[in-house]
């Protein structure tokens, strides 16, 4: 059973610029958080990981969750090949590499790239690093941050495909302003906040 996730009234201010105000909703389903720019997408994002905690208001889990996220900026080791930045959070281990290896793969980053640096990746490949790292860690709740940012069309469809299967069992949050990414994640539901 998927984890529920319960916003209670859910304030967020940053100096005195409120960037949530009242928030209440209830996550059950796989869900796309929308909104415009400076909306506060990301800031909730932040406050469900527990990066950081609301003015008032609650956050409630069904029960301990353990997240994985992909967020809006790609967070590698960039000294670290793409194997190790994976490794570095599932656990080390000839079966870890294995799989790590065989999720990039998955996401269309050759064998030959997959031990050098990520600083040397373009942006697109660091990002399939990111979400192969978020697949790979055992979660419960999968919160992903404009995850298709900076995807080709053809990539972020075969990205989508790949992230449909690995989320299967877990509830995910998605933060994007376009309809069509939630559609490629088969996601319905959507939050909007304005």
């Amino acid at each position: 059973m998927k984890n529920t996730v319960t916003l209670d009234k859910v304030t967020k201010s940053y100096d005195s610029h409120t960037v949530l105000c009242d928030l209440s909703a209830v996550i059950d389903e796989n869900t796309a958080i929308m909104g415009a720019s400076g909306a506060g997408k990301t800031t909730l994002t932040r406050l469900i990981l527990g990066l950081e905690s609301a003015d008032s208001g609650e956050i409630r889990f069904s029960g301990k969750p353990r997240f994985s996220a992909v967020f809006q900026e790609d967070r590698l080791f960039e000294d670290f090949s793409a194997i190790e930045n994976i490794t570095a959070i599932i656990g080390r281990g000839k079966e870890k590499e294995r799989y790590a290896c065989d999720m990039l793969s998955r996401l269309m980053i050759d064998e030959e790239e997959q031990n050098k640096p990520t600083r040397d990746f373009s942006g697109g490949m660091k990002r399939r690093v990111a979400i192969a790292r978020a697949l790979l860690f055992e979660s419960d709740i999968l919160v992903l941050d404009e995850v298709f940012k900076g995807l080709d069309e053809n990539t972020r469809d075969r990205v989508a495909a790949v992230i449909r299967e690995y989320a299967r069992g877990r509830l995910i949050i998605l933060i994007t302003h376009d309809k069509h990414e939630a559609a490629l994640l088969g996601i319905d539901r959507v939050v909007v906040i304005e």
